[in-house]
């Protein structure tokens, strides 16, 4: 394998596009960090909404 790039500077600047290169990685990350952050929350919040349902259930049929 022949490696594309003489050093790993040369590398990081992706031969003058580093900036559009690297920030669209980085928006990247970021959305996909936000979006399992997102789908971690409203888990949460279903489970604690069906929780209280079924304690609700649970309530009104021992009543």
């Amino acid at each position: 394998m022949i490696p594309q790039f003489a050093s790993f500077a040369e590398f990081l600047a992706m031969g003058g596009y580093a900036g559009f290169v690297w920030g669209a990685w980085g928006l990247s990350v970021a959305v996909i960090a936000g979006l399992i952050l997102r789908a971690s929350v409203s888990g949460r919040n279903q489970k604690a909404r069906l929780e209280a349902l079924r304690q609700e259930k649970d309530a009104g049929t021992s009543s």
